[in-house]
């Protein structure tokens, strides 16, 4: 435990040293929220609870979240990953008398800490910039900001596991950032995606992230029932930390 808690605090310690990770996973989603907050802060939906409208603000936050965890996945995780292991720093971690389960597990719950700030920064912005309220149940928001953060935080692990360099590392995570922004209702409506698109909509997980954060946050109608998004995301982390374990590479 006093190793596992050590490697925490000098994970958290590099995290922070690189101005890089605060602008990623931190400022730069808050940045967004609230441009498109201001944007759309007067605009209104049909179909909030009772019947009452819905802000489109209402809408964007929960999935500017979401957003903000997938870049802690592929930013604060991939890229980070690969400058360790380009460093040796990695293998030499892995040559030590540490397990390396728990210099993973040090990773992974230094991300999770991550991730629990981020969602507590969105709903106090969201609330003092713009009245976004949570009415949803703080349990099982609380759950799906694990889940979402374990989901994208592992696959960041897989995508630095098949990076083999710091370029191909900022390619790969741009190649999977782009779609997951497009295509998962973070910033829009899915009404307006073409319907051939729709089974893509169907398979990426930060759709069902999106989706649970805004039944949760704002009671915003469903894409699919609650428990459906827990599940497409609990298969994601699955699948994704066998791939993770089978293909990390220590060098």
């Amino acid at each position: 435990m006093n190793a596992l808690r050590a490697l925490y605090v000098a994970n958290g310690r590099e995290f922070l040293r690189e101005r890089i990770n605060w602008i990623t996973t931190i400022l730069m989603p808050l940045f967004f929220a609230g441009f498109f907050g201001l944007i759309f802060s007067g605009t209104e939906l049909p179909g909030g609870p009772g019947g009452t409208p819905l802000r489109m603000v209402d809408m964007v936050f929960p999935g500017m979240l979401g957003l903000a965890m997938l870049w802690l996945g592929l930013f604060g995780t991939t890229m980070p990953l690969v400058g360790l292991r380009e460093q040796q720093v990695l293998r030499r971690l892995g040559v030590t008398p540490l397990s390396r389960l728990t210099i993973l597990a040090a990773q992974v719950a230094w991300r999770v800490t991550v991730g629990i700030c981020q969602s507590v920064l969105f709903v106090a912005f969201g609330r003092l910039a713009f009245g976004v309220q949570v009415v949803g149940n703080l349990g099982l928001l609380a759950a799906a900001v694990l889940l979402g953060t374990l989901v994208f935080v592992t696959m960041g692990y897989l995508l630095a596991a098949v990076s083999r360099s710091q370029d191909a590392a900022t390619a790969i995570t741009q190649i999977v950032n782009l779609p997951m922004m497009m295509l998962s209702s973070s910033f829009f409506s899915l009404d307006a995606i073409p319907s051939f698109l729709k089974p893509v909509v169907d398979f990426i997980p930060l759709t069902y992230l999106a989706d649970a954060f805004r039944q949760l946050m704002v009671a915003y109608p469903p894409l699919h029932p609650l428990w459906l998004d827990f599940a497409a995301l609990g298969g994601w982390l699955v699948v994704l930390t066998g791939l993770s374990l089978r293909f990390f590479r220590w060098e």
